[in-house]
């Protein structure tokens, strides 16, 4: 009998595999930190310590003592996990964690395991045969896995360019039927918003065309109580789902499903795949969760907020005052700085890592081919003397290569 050897690299998008292996290799993904503890600014990566600019706890709630009381005081109550899928019983944590969801946003909300189950849990009762659904070309990978499911549905499915309003317009006038429209809020690459006071105008316009926003990134340290800018601009609309995550600003684990009409929620909810046949969020998580939820509908929330942004300002003044050239400058916690080719992004990402920074370095296929760059956040845990250095040190490091040339040159870690 003649054996066939599986090829992943055949069935993946072109030098995928090459580029995860390069950056693994090279030290600039995929690492392990060796901390015995987490410190919030900064992680030890083969010996080296580094301010840690990868990370998304834009508040800095990931090690907030009360959020840890929550979730061992969860634990203590009922175990490591509670074994049941959530179709037939659920801990009171759930309700709990409902509830002040449903304060923040302002609308009526399910939980889900994790915001790509969340997706894969909405997308496909909300979708329907005969839908068109137009996808924007920086919608985050969670929402794009769910695309197959949906042209089984026998839905249209189209990616658009990113932003194209003009674009969705053509195509709500044109099509017989409910167009949905599926987004981000805020970008989780490039860090750039979603127009979402032109959007609504759009919706008010045209009768059958729904939004599907994922506001992952924008959660908790924006908008009021932390329902996020894109909601607080958009506001409420009969027409419109959300999603978040609370894995990131919110300092515990789940994805978020949210509308003002109860029958949808409750519809996904009991018919939704992963929410009938997935495990539950683990009681830690809701434990933290409903602590984390007390904190964004407290007084407390806007100091947060105002503390965070103090920072984002400072990136943006001072990133303009030494010209360094971002992607964006958005009011938001992240950024890029594109560099060019992979190659040359690399040796940019080894030199900054070299200055003692961590960055997230994004190559083909995260982006596109010659648009590599470094991806950086802000959170509370970072003072403004180590963002100062931080710019300071993407400056000088991009500076080093010739743009129209790919060098690699890793000295990372010497």
């Amino acid at each position: 009998m003649t054996q066939h050897t599986a090829r992943p690299s055949a069935r993946l998008p072109d030098g995928f595999l090459q580029q995860s292996l390069f950056a693994y290799e090279s030290g600039l993904s995929s690492q392990v930190i060796e901390d015995k503890e987490f410190t919030g600014d900064r992680i030890t990566i083969r010996g080296n310590e580094l301010y840690n600019f990868g990370l998304c706890s834009y508040l800095g709630l990931s090690d907030d003592p009360r959020l840890i009381e929550g979730a061992i005081d969860a634990v203590r109550r009922y175990g490591n996990s509670y074994a049941s899928s959530i179709a037939y019983t659920s801990l009171p944590l759930y309700d709990e964690l409902r509830e002040r969801l449903a304060a923040m946003i302002g609308a009526h909300v399910l939980v889900a395991g994790t915001t790509t189950l969340a997706h894969m849990s909405a997308l496909p009762v909300l979708v329907q045969s005969g839908d068109l659904v137009l996808v924007d070309r920086l919608a985050h990978a969670s929402l794009l896995g769910v695309i197959p499911t949906l042209q089984a549905r026998r839905a249209t499915v189209e990616r658009i360019a990113h932003n194209d309003l003009e674009r969705v317009a053509e195509r709500a006038r044109a099509h017989d039927g409910p167009v949905w429209y599926i987004i981000d809020g805020l970008y989780s690459m490039h860090g750039d918003l979603a127009p979402a006071t032109e959007l609504r105008e759009l919706v008010d316009q045209h009768e059958s065309l729904w939004v599907y926003c994922d506001d992952a990134h924008g959660f908790s340290w924006s908008g009021q109580h932390g329902r996020g800018r894109f909601l607080d601009f958009f506001g409420w609309h009969p027409r419109l789902v959300m999603s978040y995550g609370l894995s990131k600003s919110f300092g515990a684990l789940g994805g978020v499903i949210a509308s003002q009409d109860a029958n949808l929620i409750k519809t996904i909810e009991i018919t939704g795949g992963p929410m009938v046949f997935g495990g539950p969020v683990p009681p830690a998580s809701l434990g933290a969760g409903v602590v984390s939820g007390d904190v964004h509908l407290s007084a407390e929330l806007p100091v947060l907020q105002d503390d965070l942004s103090t920072r984002i300002n400072f990136v943006n003044e001072y990133a303009e005052r030494i010209g360094l050239p971002l992607s964006e400058r958005e009011h938001t916690p992240l950024w890029f700085v594109e560099i060019g080719g992979t190659s040359t992004t690399a040796s940019v990402g080894a030199r900054i890592m070299r200055d003692g920074y961590f960055v997230n370095v994004a190559t083909y296929p995260v982006v596109g081919k010659g648009h590599s760059g470094v991806r950086f956040t802000v959170t509370r845990y970072n003072t403004i003397g180590q963002i100062r250095g931080l710019l300071d040190s993407i400056n000088d490091a991009r500076v080093q290569y010739d743009p129209n040339e790919d060098v690699l040159d890793l000295t990372v870690f010497e």
